[in-house]
């Protein structure tokens, strides 16, 4: 019985937005195959527990719902153990359990427990010292577990940039974070076929990035687009509380080369997005990250800009295309015809409502915005119908869903 429960299958069309990083072959491997001393070894019982946790959560049958307070208790019970055993892999390992379980309190809306947990996921990476994996290349088994390291640090960090922002978490990551050397990250099918381009050792990933003016985003991995959305996110969000109205005007003039500058690597990133009318393609398995990517880089222009709404036009219609893009990204991706995705992308949705439904209200006396309001309205309607149905199996959606019946 429990080892149906905790078959990957149980959990694979949602395993990207749980947040499930490793290889799920050699996972399968590892949890059934015979075990290989300095390869291939079983898990930990805290992943077991924590992916039969999920899998308890997700059932549609409902028949494993009754185990599932007892899986929380033992997934949380365990979790600290890992790093105390003698597996090989037991940071990576205690790192997907951390993330798995944030997630899944982040789903139930119990915030507290689930910026516990990723402040242990975060931990575990420092302990790792996976933020300096490009020093690391030739000390891993072989290109699928350098995949894992790599994939599992950028998962985490775009957890913090995004949850600190939109949940007004603290991050857990300092300002030596631009110091990092990891590279991005691949699909794993790249890692699985061993396909990785080195032509030369990353230098300062985050920085590099941070201090490009142009290029093509569309070849990077899907984690990748997101884990940089969210980065510019975090930006934007630490630029706009840096603003105090009575700064020097030498300070002033500071500021606004800074915002500046940040608007345009903002800009400069979503347009070098592809067209979100592409989005319907993807297959579902990893649209919901996908959407989640756009939506945080539309985000990054709406936090940056949201400061200046009431006395700049221009960062108020910034404001307004960010918010409209962000329902255009759903239009595309036909997001009311999956059954789930990351949480998280709520907030930003209530956040776009949020600000719709003040336009809406500013406009609604202007004879010439007549059309406008029709469209805002509309646009408005297609968040709230889709929180709505993604509320129905989240009590963080339904958290989400309820901000707007305040507005």
């Amino acid at each position: 019985m429990t080892q149906e429960i905790y078959r990957l299958e149980n959990i694979e069309p949602r395993s990207e937005e749980i947040g499930f990083f490793l290889n799920r072959p050699r996972f399968r491997e590892c949890c059934f195959g015979p075990v290989v001393p300095g390869r291939l070894e079983r898990p930990p019982d805290a992943l077991i527990s924590a992916i039969c946790l999920w899998g308890a959560c997700t059932d549609q049958s409902g028949q494993l719902r009754a185990f599932e307070e007892d899986l929380l208790a033992r997934a949380v019970a365990t979790s600290a153990q890992i790093l105390a055993s003698t597996h090989r892999l037991k940071i990576l390992y205690g790192i997907q359990v951390e993330v798995l379980l944030c997630q899944y309190f982040l789903h139930k809306g119990r915030l507290v427990e689930a910026q516990y947990h990723l402040s242990m996921a975060v931990s575990r990476l420092v302990l790792g010292d996976l933020g300096r994996l490009g020093h690391r290349q030739g000390t891993f088994v072989d290109a699928v577990e350098e995949g894992e390291h790599v994939i599992a640090y950028w998962t985490v960090l775009y957890l913090d940039k995004t949850w600190s922002t939109m949940l007004n978490f603290p991050s857990h990551f300092g300002p030596d974070m631009e110091n990092v050397d990891t590279p991005w990250p691949a699909e794993m099918a790249v890692y699985e076929r061993n396909q990785l381009q080195r032509a030369f050792r990353p230098v300062n990933t985050i920085h590099a990035f941070l201090e490009q003016t142009a290029g093509f985003e569309g070849h990077q991995s899907i984690l990748g687009l997101l884990t940089k959305a969210a980065i510019l996110l975090d930006k934007a969000n630490i630029v706009r509380q840096t603003w105090q109205p009575n700064m020097s005007s030498r300070e002033t003039t500071a500021y606004l080369q800074t915002f500046s500058r940040l608007n345009e690597r903002i800009k400069v990133f979503r347009d070098g997005l592809l067209p979100p009318n592409t989005l319907g393609g993807i297959a579902p398995a990893q649209r919901s990250r996908a959407v989640l990517a756009y939506c945080v880089a539309h985000a990054a222009a709406f936090e940056l800009n949201r400061k200046f709404i009431a006395t700049n036009a221009q960062c108020r219609d910034l404001t307004l295309t960010a918010c409209r893009s962000i329902v255009w990204v759903m239009r595309f991706a036909n997001v009311k015809s999956m059954a789930h995705i990351e949480p998280i992308v709520g907030t930003i949705w209530s956040a776009a409502a949020g600000f719709l439904a003040q336009e809406i209200a500013r406009c609604r006396g202007i004879p010439a915005a007549v059309t406008a309001v029709v469209e805002m309205q509309g646009e408005y309607d297609e968040i709230a119908s889709t929180l709505a149905h993604f509320a129905a199996e989240s009590t963080f959606m339904q958290s989400q869903l309820a901000l707007l019946t305040r507005t």
